[in-house]
């Protein structure tokens, strides 16, 4: 049972058949693509930016592996057999503070998996001028040996005015 059509309703099916391929091919290849190349994109977009977090990460790595590969450089270039004790006692003779030394209280700990100790002395000087105080830090703070004051607390003198007490931690990394 054929439908006979004429040449204008041929024509209408003909059309109604070409837009309804076109319209299939649309669905199922055109915009897929086109999904597909804005997925990509995004992809594209989120890739470059961890990329570029990585390459600063990098960065941040080799500056810490550079500081830890000088610290150990520094480390073993110390005398043999120093201890921060001793250095500090020695600087304090040296700087003219040693008789204002109330007392240095040291203490180490091990760090794990490390075969390095956190060397820490506390130390109260008493009675000293604030050039004393500097001239003693400044010793501290520019030693080659790596030693660096954590605490520090300065309070007046209870004798004289213009002068000083002071209690400060003081810490390096000993092996």
């Amino acid at each position: 049972m054929a439908v006979k059509l004429n040449k204008r309703e041929k024509i209408g099916v003909a059309a109604a058949a070409v837009a309804i391929v076109i319209f299939l091919v649309m669905q199922v290849l055109v915009f897929p693509l086109f999904d597909k190349n804005a997925q990509l994109s995004r992809t594209l977009a989120t890739r470059q930016q961890e990329l570029e977090q990585i390459r600063l990460l990098q960065a941040e790595y080799r500056k810490t592996a550079q500081k830890a590969e000088q610290a150990q450089r520094h480390l073993k270039t110390r005398k043999r057999g120093f201890t921060l004790f001793s250095f500090l006692d020695t600087l304090a003779g040296q700087t003219g503070v040693k008789s204002h030394i109330a007392y240095m209280k040291p203490t180490t700990t091990t760090q794990k998996d490390s075969p390095y100790r956190l060397s820490m002395v506390e130390m109260k000087l008493q009675e000293i001028t604030m050039s004393q105080l500097l001239a003693y830090l400044h010793g501290i703070e520019t030693s080659r040996d790596m030693i660096a004051i954590k605490r520090l607390s300065i309070s007046k003198g209870e004798q004289k005015a213009d002068l000083i007490n002071t209690v400060f931690q003081v810490e390096t990394l000993e092996m």
